[in-house]
């Protein structure tokens, strides 16, 4: 896909849209300064995993990524090849993370991760692929984006599966993320928003179905969500919306430096492997940041009045 020369201003993706509304400071410290790189290679941009966790998860998709595109070519993997190159990728990653893991949890979890990807290849979805039945596919990189009313919005499908006269949009989630329902399908509506816009794809909702397929503890859940155009109007208002609160948070973070005067995380839970923790007031203790925070405030707030009152 040829990107425009003049990129829109601002731009939208899960990723950024759940860290705002987890943590706005944590958002204005990742994506709310101003960056000599393009916004494709901002978004892309990731910091090394901060558990073996995260890393597990990054190397599961980037595994079943490299398997995906050889089975496009029709080249198998098999069982002894996939684990030699998951272990290699997992054990590269740990070392670019300069993360210790004891051998044998180790070999535990990277067992589990195999077993993951397995059954992954056994779903609804993706077993028609797997197996070699008939079917037009394509596989697309969650990094392609589209651009709507001024907005570069990143929500590309990890695979479109044409069958029976219409594109099954698939969007794979390795790890459940802990967004509410109704979000998470106005976010995925979005996918088909993205895929109205991309050439080669049919141009009206009625062409599409839409299937998530998520981890859920111990095996992959399958859920087909509901197109409309009402929906999808929606589902651009919540990405619109995100916009203008990224906007403001990006004039407050140049505003205030320090961003000693941004809002904090909403819950504890998400300051929990955040990369900007160390360096963060709620180092301590979130509660007690927010209580320094708001002390702080009303101390300059009865600054500014009490100047303004000398002045009069």
């Amino acid at each position: 896909m040829v990107k425009a020369m003049n990129k829109p201003p601002h731009h939208w993706s899960q990723t950024s849209s759940r860290l705002m509304n987890a943590c706005p400071r944590a958002w204005a410290l990742t994506y709310g300064r101003p960056s000599p790189h393009t916004k494709s290679r901002r978004v892309s941009r990731q910091h090394q995993p901060r558990t073996f966790d995260e890393l597990l998860t990054r190397t599961m998709r980037a595994t079943w990524r490299r398997k995906i595109e050889d089975l496009y070519q029709r080249k198998i993997w098999s069982t002894a090849y996939t684990e030699r190159i998951f272990a290699n990728m997992v054990n590269d990653a740990l070392s670019a993370a300069k993360m210790e893991v004891p051998p044998q949890y180790r070999q535990q979890k990277i067992q589990q991760s195999l077993k993951q990807i397995q059954l992954l290849e056994q779903s609804t979805g993706l077993r028609p692929l797997v197996d070699g039945q008939p079917r037009r596919w394509a596989y697309f990189d969650r990094l392609d984006s589209m651009e709507v009313d001024g907005v570069e919005f990143y929500a590309a499908p990890d695979l479109a599966v044409y069958h029976q006269h219409r594109w099954t949009l698939i969007r794979i989630q390795f790890r459940s993320p802990r967004t509410g329902l109704m979000s998470q399908q106005l976010e995925h509506l979005l996918t088909v928003l993205w895929a109205l816009k991309s050439e080669g794809l049919p141009d009206h909702e009625a062409a599409f179905r839409l299937k998530v397929v998520q981890w859920k503890g111990s095996r992959w859940h399958e859920h087909t969500l509901i197109i409309t155009p009402q929906l999808i109007e929606q589902a651009i208002g919540l990405m619109k919306h995100d916009v203008q609160e990224m906007t403001w948070l990006s004039r407050w973070a140049k505003a205030d430096p320090s961003l000693n005067t941004l809002p904090l995380a909403v819950h504890n839970k998400h300051c929990r492997g955040c990369h900007h923790r160390k360096k963060c007031p709620a180092v301590s203790g979130l509660a007690q940041a927010k209580l320094r925070q708001r002390s702080e405030q009303l101390e300059l707030n009865q600054s500014e009045a009490t100047r303004s009152l000398n002045t009069a």
